[in-house]
């Protein structure tokens, strides 16, 4: 049959306008859905800013109580250690004030002494003047009539020796009341002087108390201060603790509608005639060590620290259904990998790679294909490759499904 050139003309240009029409609607879906993607990953971003903000906080806030707790343990040590020091001084004050008392006690007992050898020394003296006045009195005329009544030499001379005797012993014994009493007052000056000097001592040591306890009143006063610091700080820690459990939640829900966004890509390709044999590859030639395995702290997946620019690998056959940026991911590539003989669909995701993925959204890849390279890009701290795993949109541990 032939078909005529208008007829021709009019189909040519209906299919024209087809592709003009699936090609907008294609273009606009896919910017409609980048748009969403861009979204959910501010939200989850915002998220996971404001939780850091606030675990940042914690961390200050303990940072200042473990401070608080060690000043005042150090406080209380010092308290202790001057406590103990007043202890000591109080002892010794004690000491020297009965030292003192003793000291005085002996200084009164020598003053009885000295006036009982004053007395004495008086007594002496006033007998030795009277003698003396008595002697005056016979060599002024009364000692004429003694001497003229004298009948022998012998007399007259054993009369005025007397006399000589009897005031020398008067004077040898004042000399030595004189001495007696002096010594006793040396003594008692001395006594004096040591109570004077233990006196001293005595205020030196109630000095160094007072500024002691001057001290310990300081350090109480700090003590007090971190006890107020520490509550402080736990107040906070309980609203914190509160403002971290809200801004988990806000996290958690962006995380949630995030791979939800990110299994719907992968839902599109559900309908692939794509079969997971679950015969899994590595994902990488060769590592280091495994840095963080799944579920520590809540982490998604299994990090592989590798050197960077080392090659990353499909585990398996698959469509390519998100290669892009992500702020925590960095640089990742998500693969969906078909349905097992139970209908079990599985999907990988590799993460913090070193660029932009070498694959794109909708390719096809095949188990070893290199799709990129490891990095650090991302919420990441070291070349590492993080490697995520869902079955059925859940995420498993893949480091049970896949060699390492």
């Amino acid at each position: 049959m032939k078909i005529s050139p208008m007829i021709k003309k009019a189909v040519s240009l209906a299919m024209s306008v087809a592709m003009v029409v699936a090609l907008t609607v294609s273009t606009n879906t896919m910017t409609l859905a980048d748009d969403k993607k861009s979204e959910l990953q501010a939200q989850k971003e915002q998220a996971q800013q404001e939780l850091e903000a606030i675990q940042q906080q914690i961390k200050e806030n303990e940072a200042n109580k473990a401070n608080a707790e060690e000043l005042k343990e150090q406080y209380e040590q010092q308290t202790e250690v001057i406590t103990n020091q007043i202890g000591l001084l109080q002892q010794s004050i004690a000491q020297v004030e009965q030292d003192i008392n003793t000291k005085q006690l002996e200084i009164e007992e020598k003053q009885k002494e000295v006036d009982i050898k004053q007395a004495e020394y008086d007594e002496r003296w006033a007998g030795f003047k009277d003698r003396l006045g008595a002697m005056q009195m016979l060599n002024d005329g009364g000692s004429i009539a003694l001497l003229s009544s004298a009948s022998s030499l012998y007399q007259l001379l054993t009369f005025a020796e007397s006399l000589e005797q009897i005031s020398s012993k008067d004077k040898e014994i004042c000399q030595q009341i004189e001495a007696e009493r002096q010594e006793l007052e040396a003594q008692r000056t001395e006594l004096e002087n040591a109570k004077a000097e233990l006196e001293s001592q005595q205020a030196e040591l109630q000095s160094q108390n007072d500024e002691l306890d001057g001290k310990k009143v300081e350090l109480q006063n700090s003590i007090q201060q971190q006890d107020q610091t520490i509550s402080a700080a736990d107040a906070a820690a309980a609203a914190l603790a509160a403002e971290e459990e809200e801004a988990r939640k806000n996290l958690d829900k962006a995380a949630a509608e995030l791979d939800a966004y990110l299994n719907s890509q992968v839902d599109k390709y559900s309908d692939a005639a794509l079969t997971c044999s679950l015969n899994f590859g590595p994902a990488l030639p060769t590592y280091k060590y495994i840095s963080c395995v799944f579920g520590t702290g809540g982490h998604r997946g299994t990090d592989f620290a590798a050197p960077g620019g080392t090659e990353i690998y499909a585990v398996a056959d698959g469509i390519v259904t998100d290669a892009t940026y992500h702020y925590s991911w960095g640089n990742y590539v998500q693969i969906y990998h078909g349905k097992d003989d139970q209908g079990n669909t599985y999907s990988t995701l590799y993460a913090h790679m070193i660029s932009t993925p070498i694959v794109s959204a909708g390719q096809t890849v095949t188990k070893g294909q290199v799709i990129g390279y490891v990095g650090s890009t991302g919420y990441s701290t070291g070349n590492h490759l993080h490697l995520e795993m869902k079955i059925n949109g859940v995420l498993v541990n893949a480091a049970n499904w896949i060699p390492h």
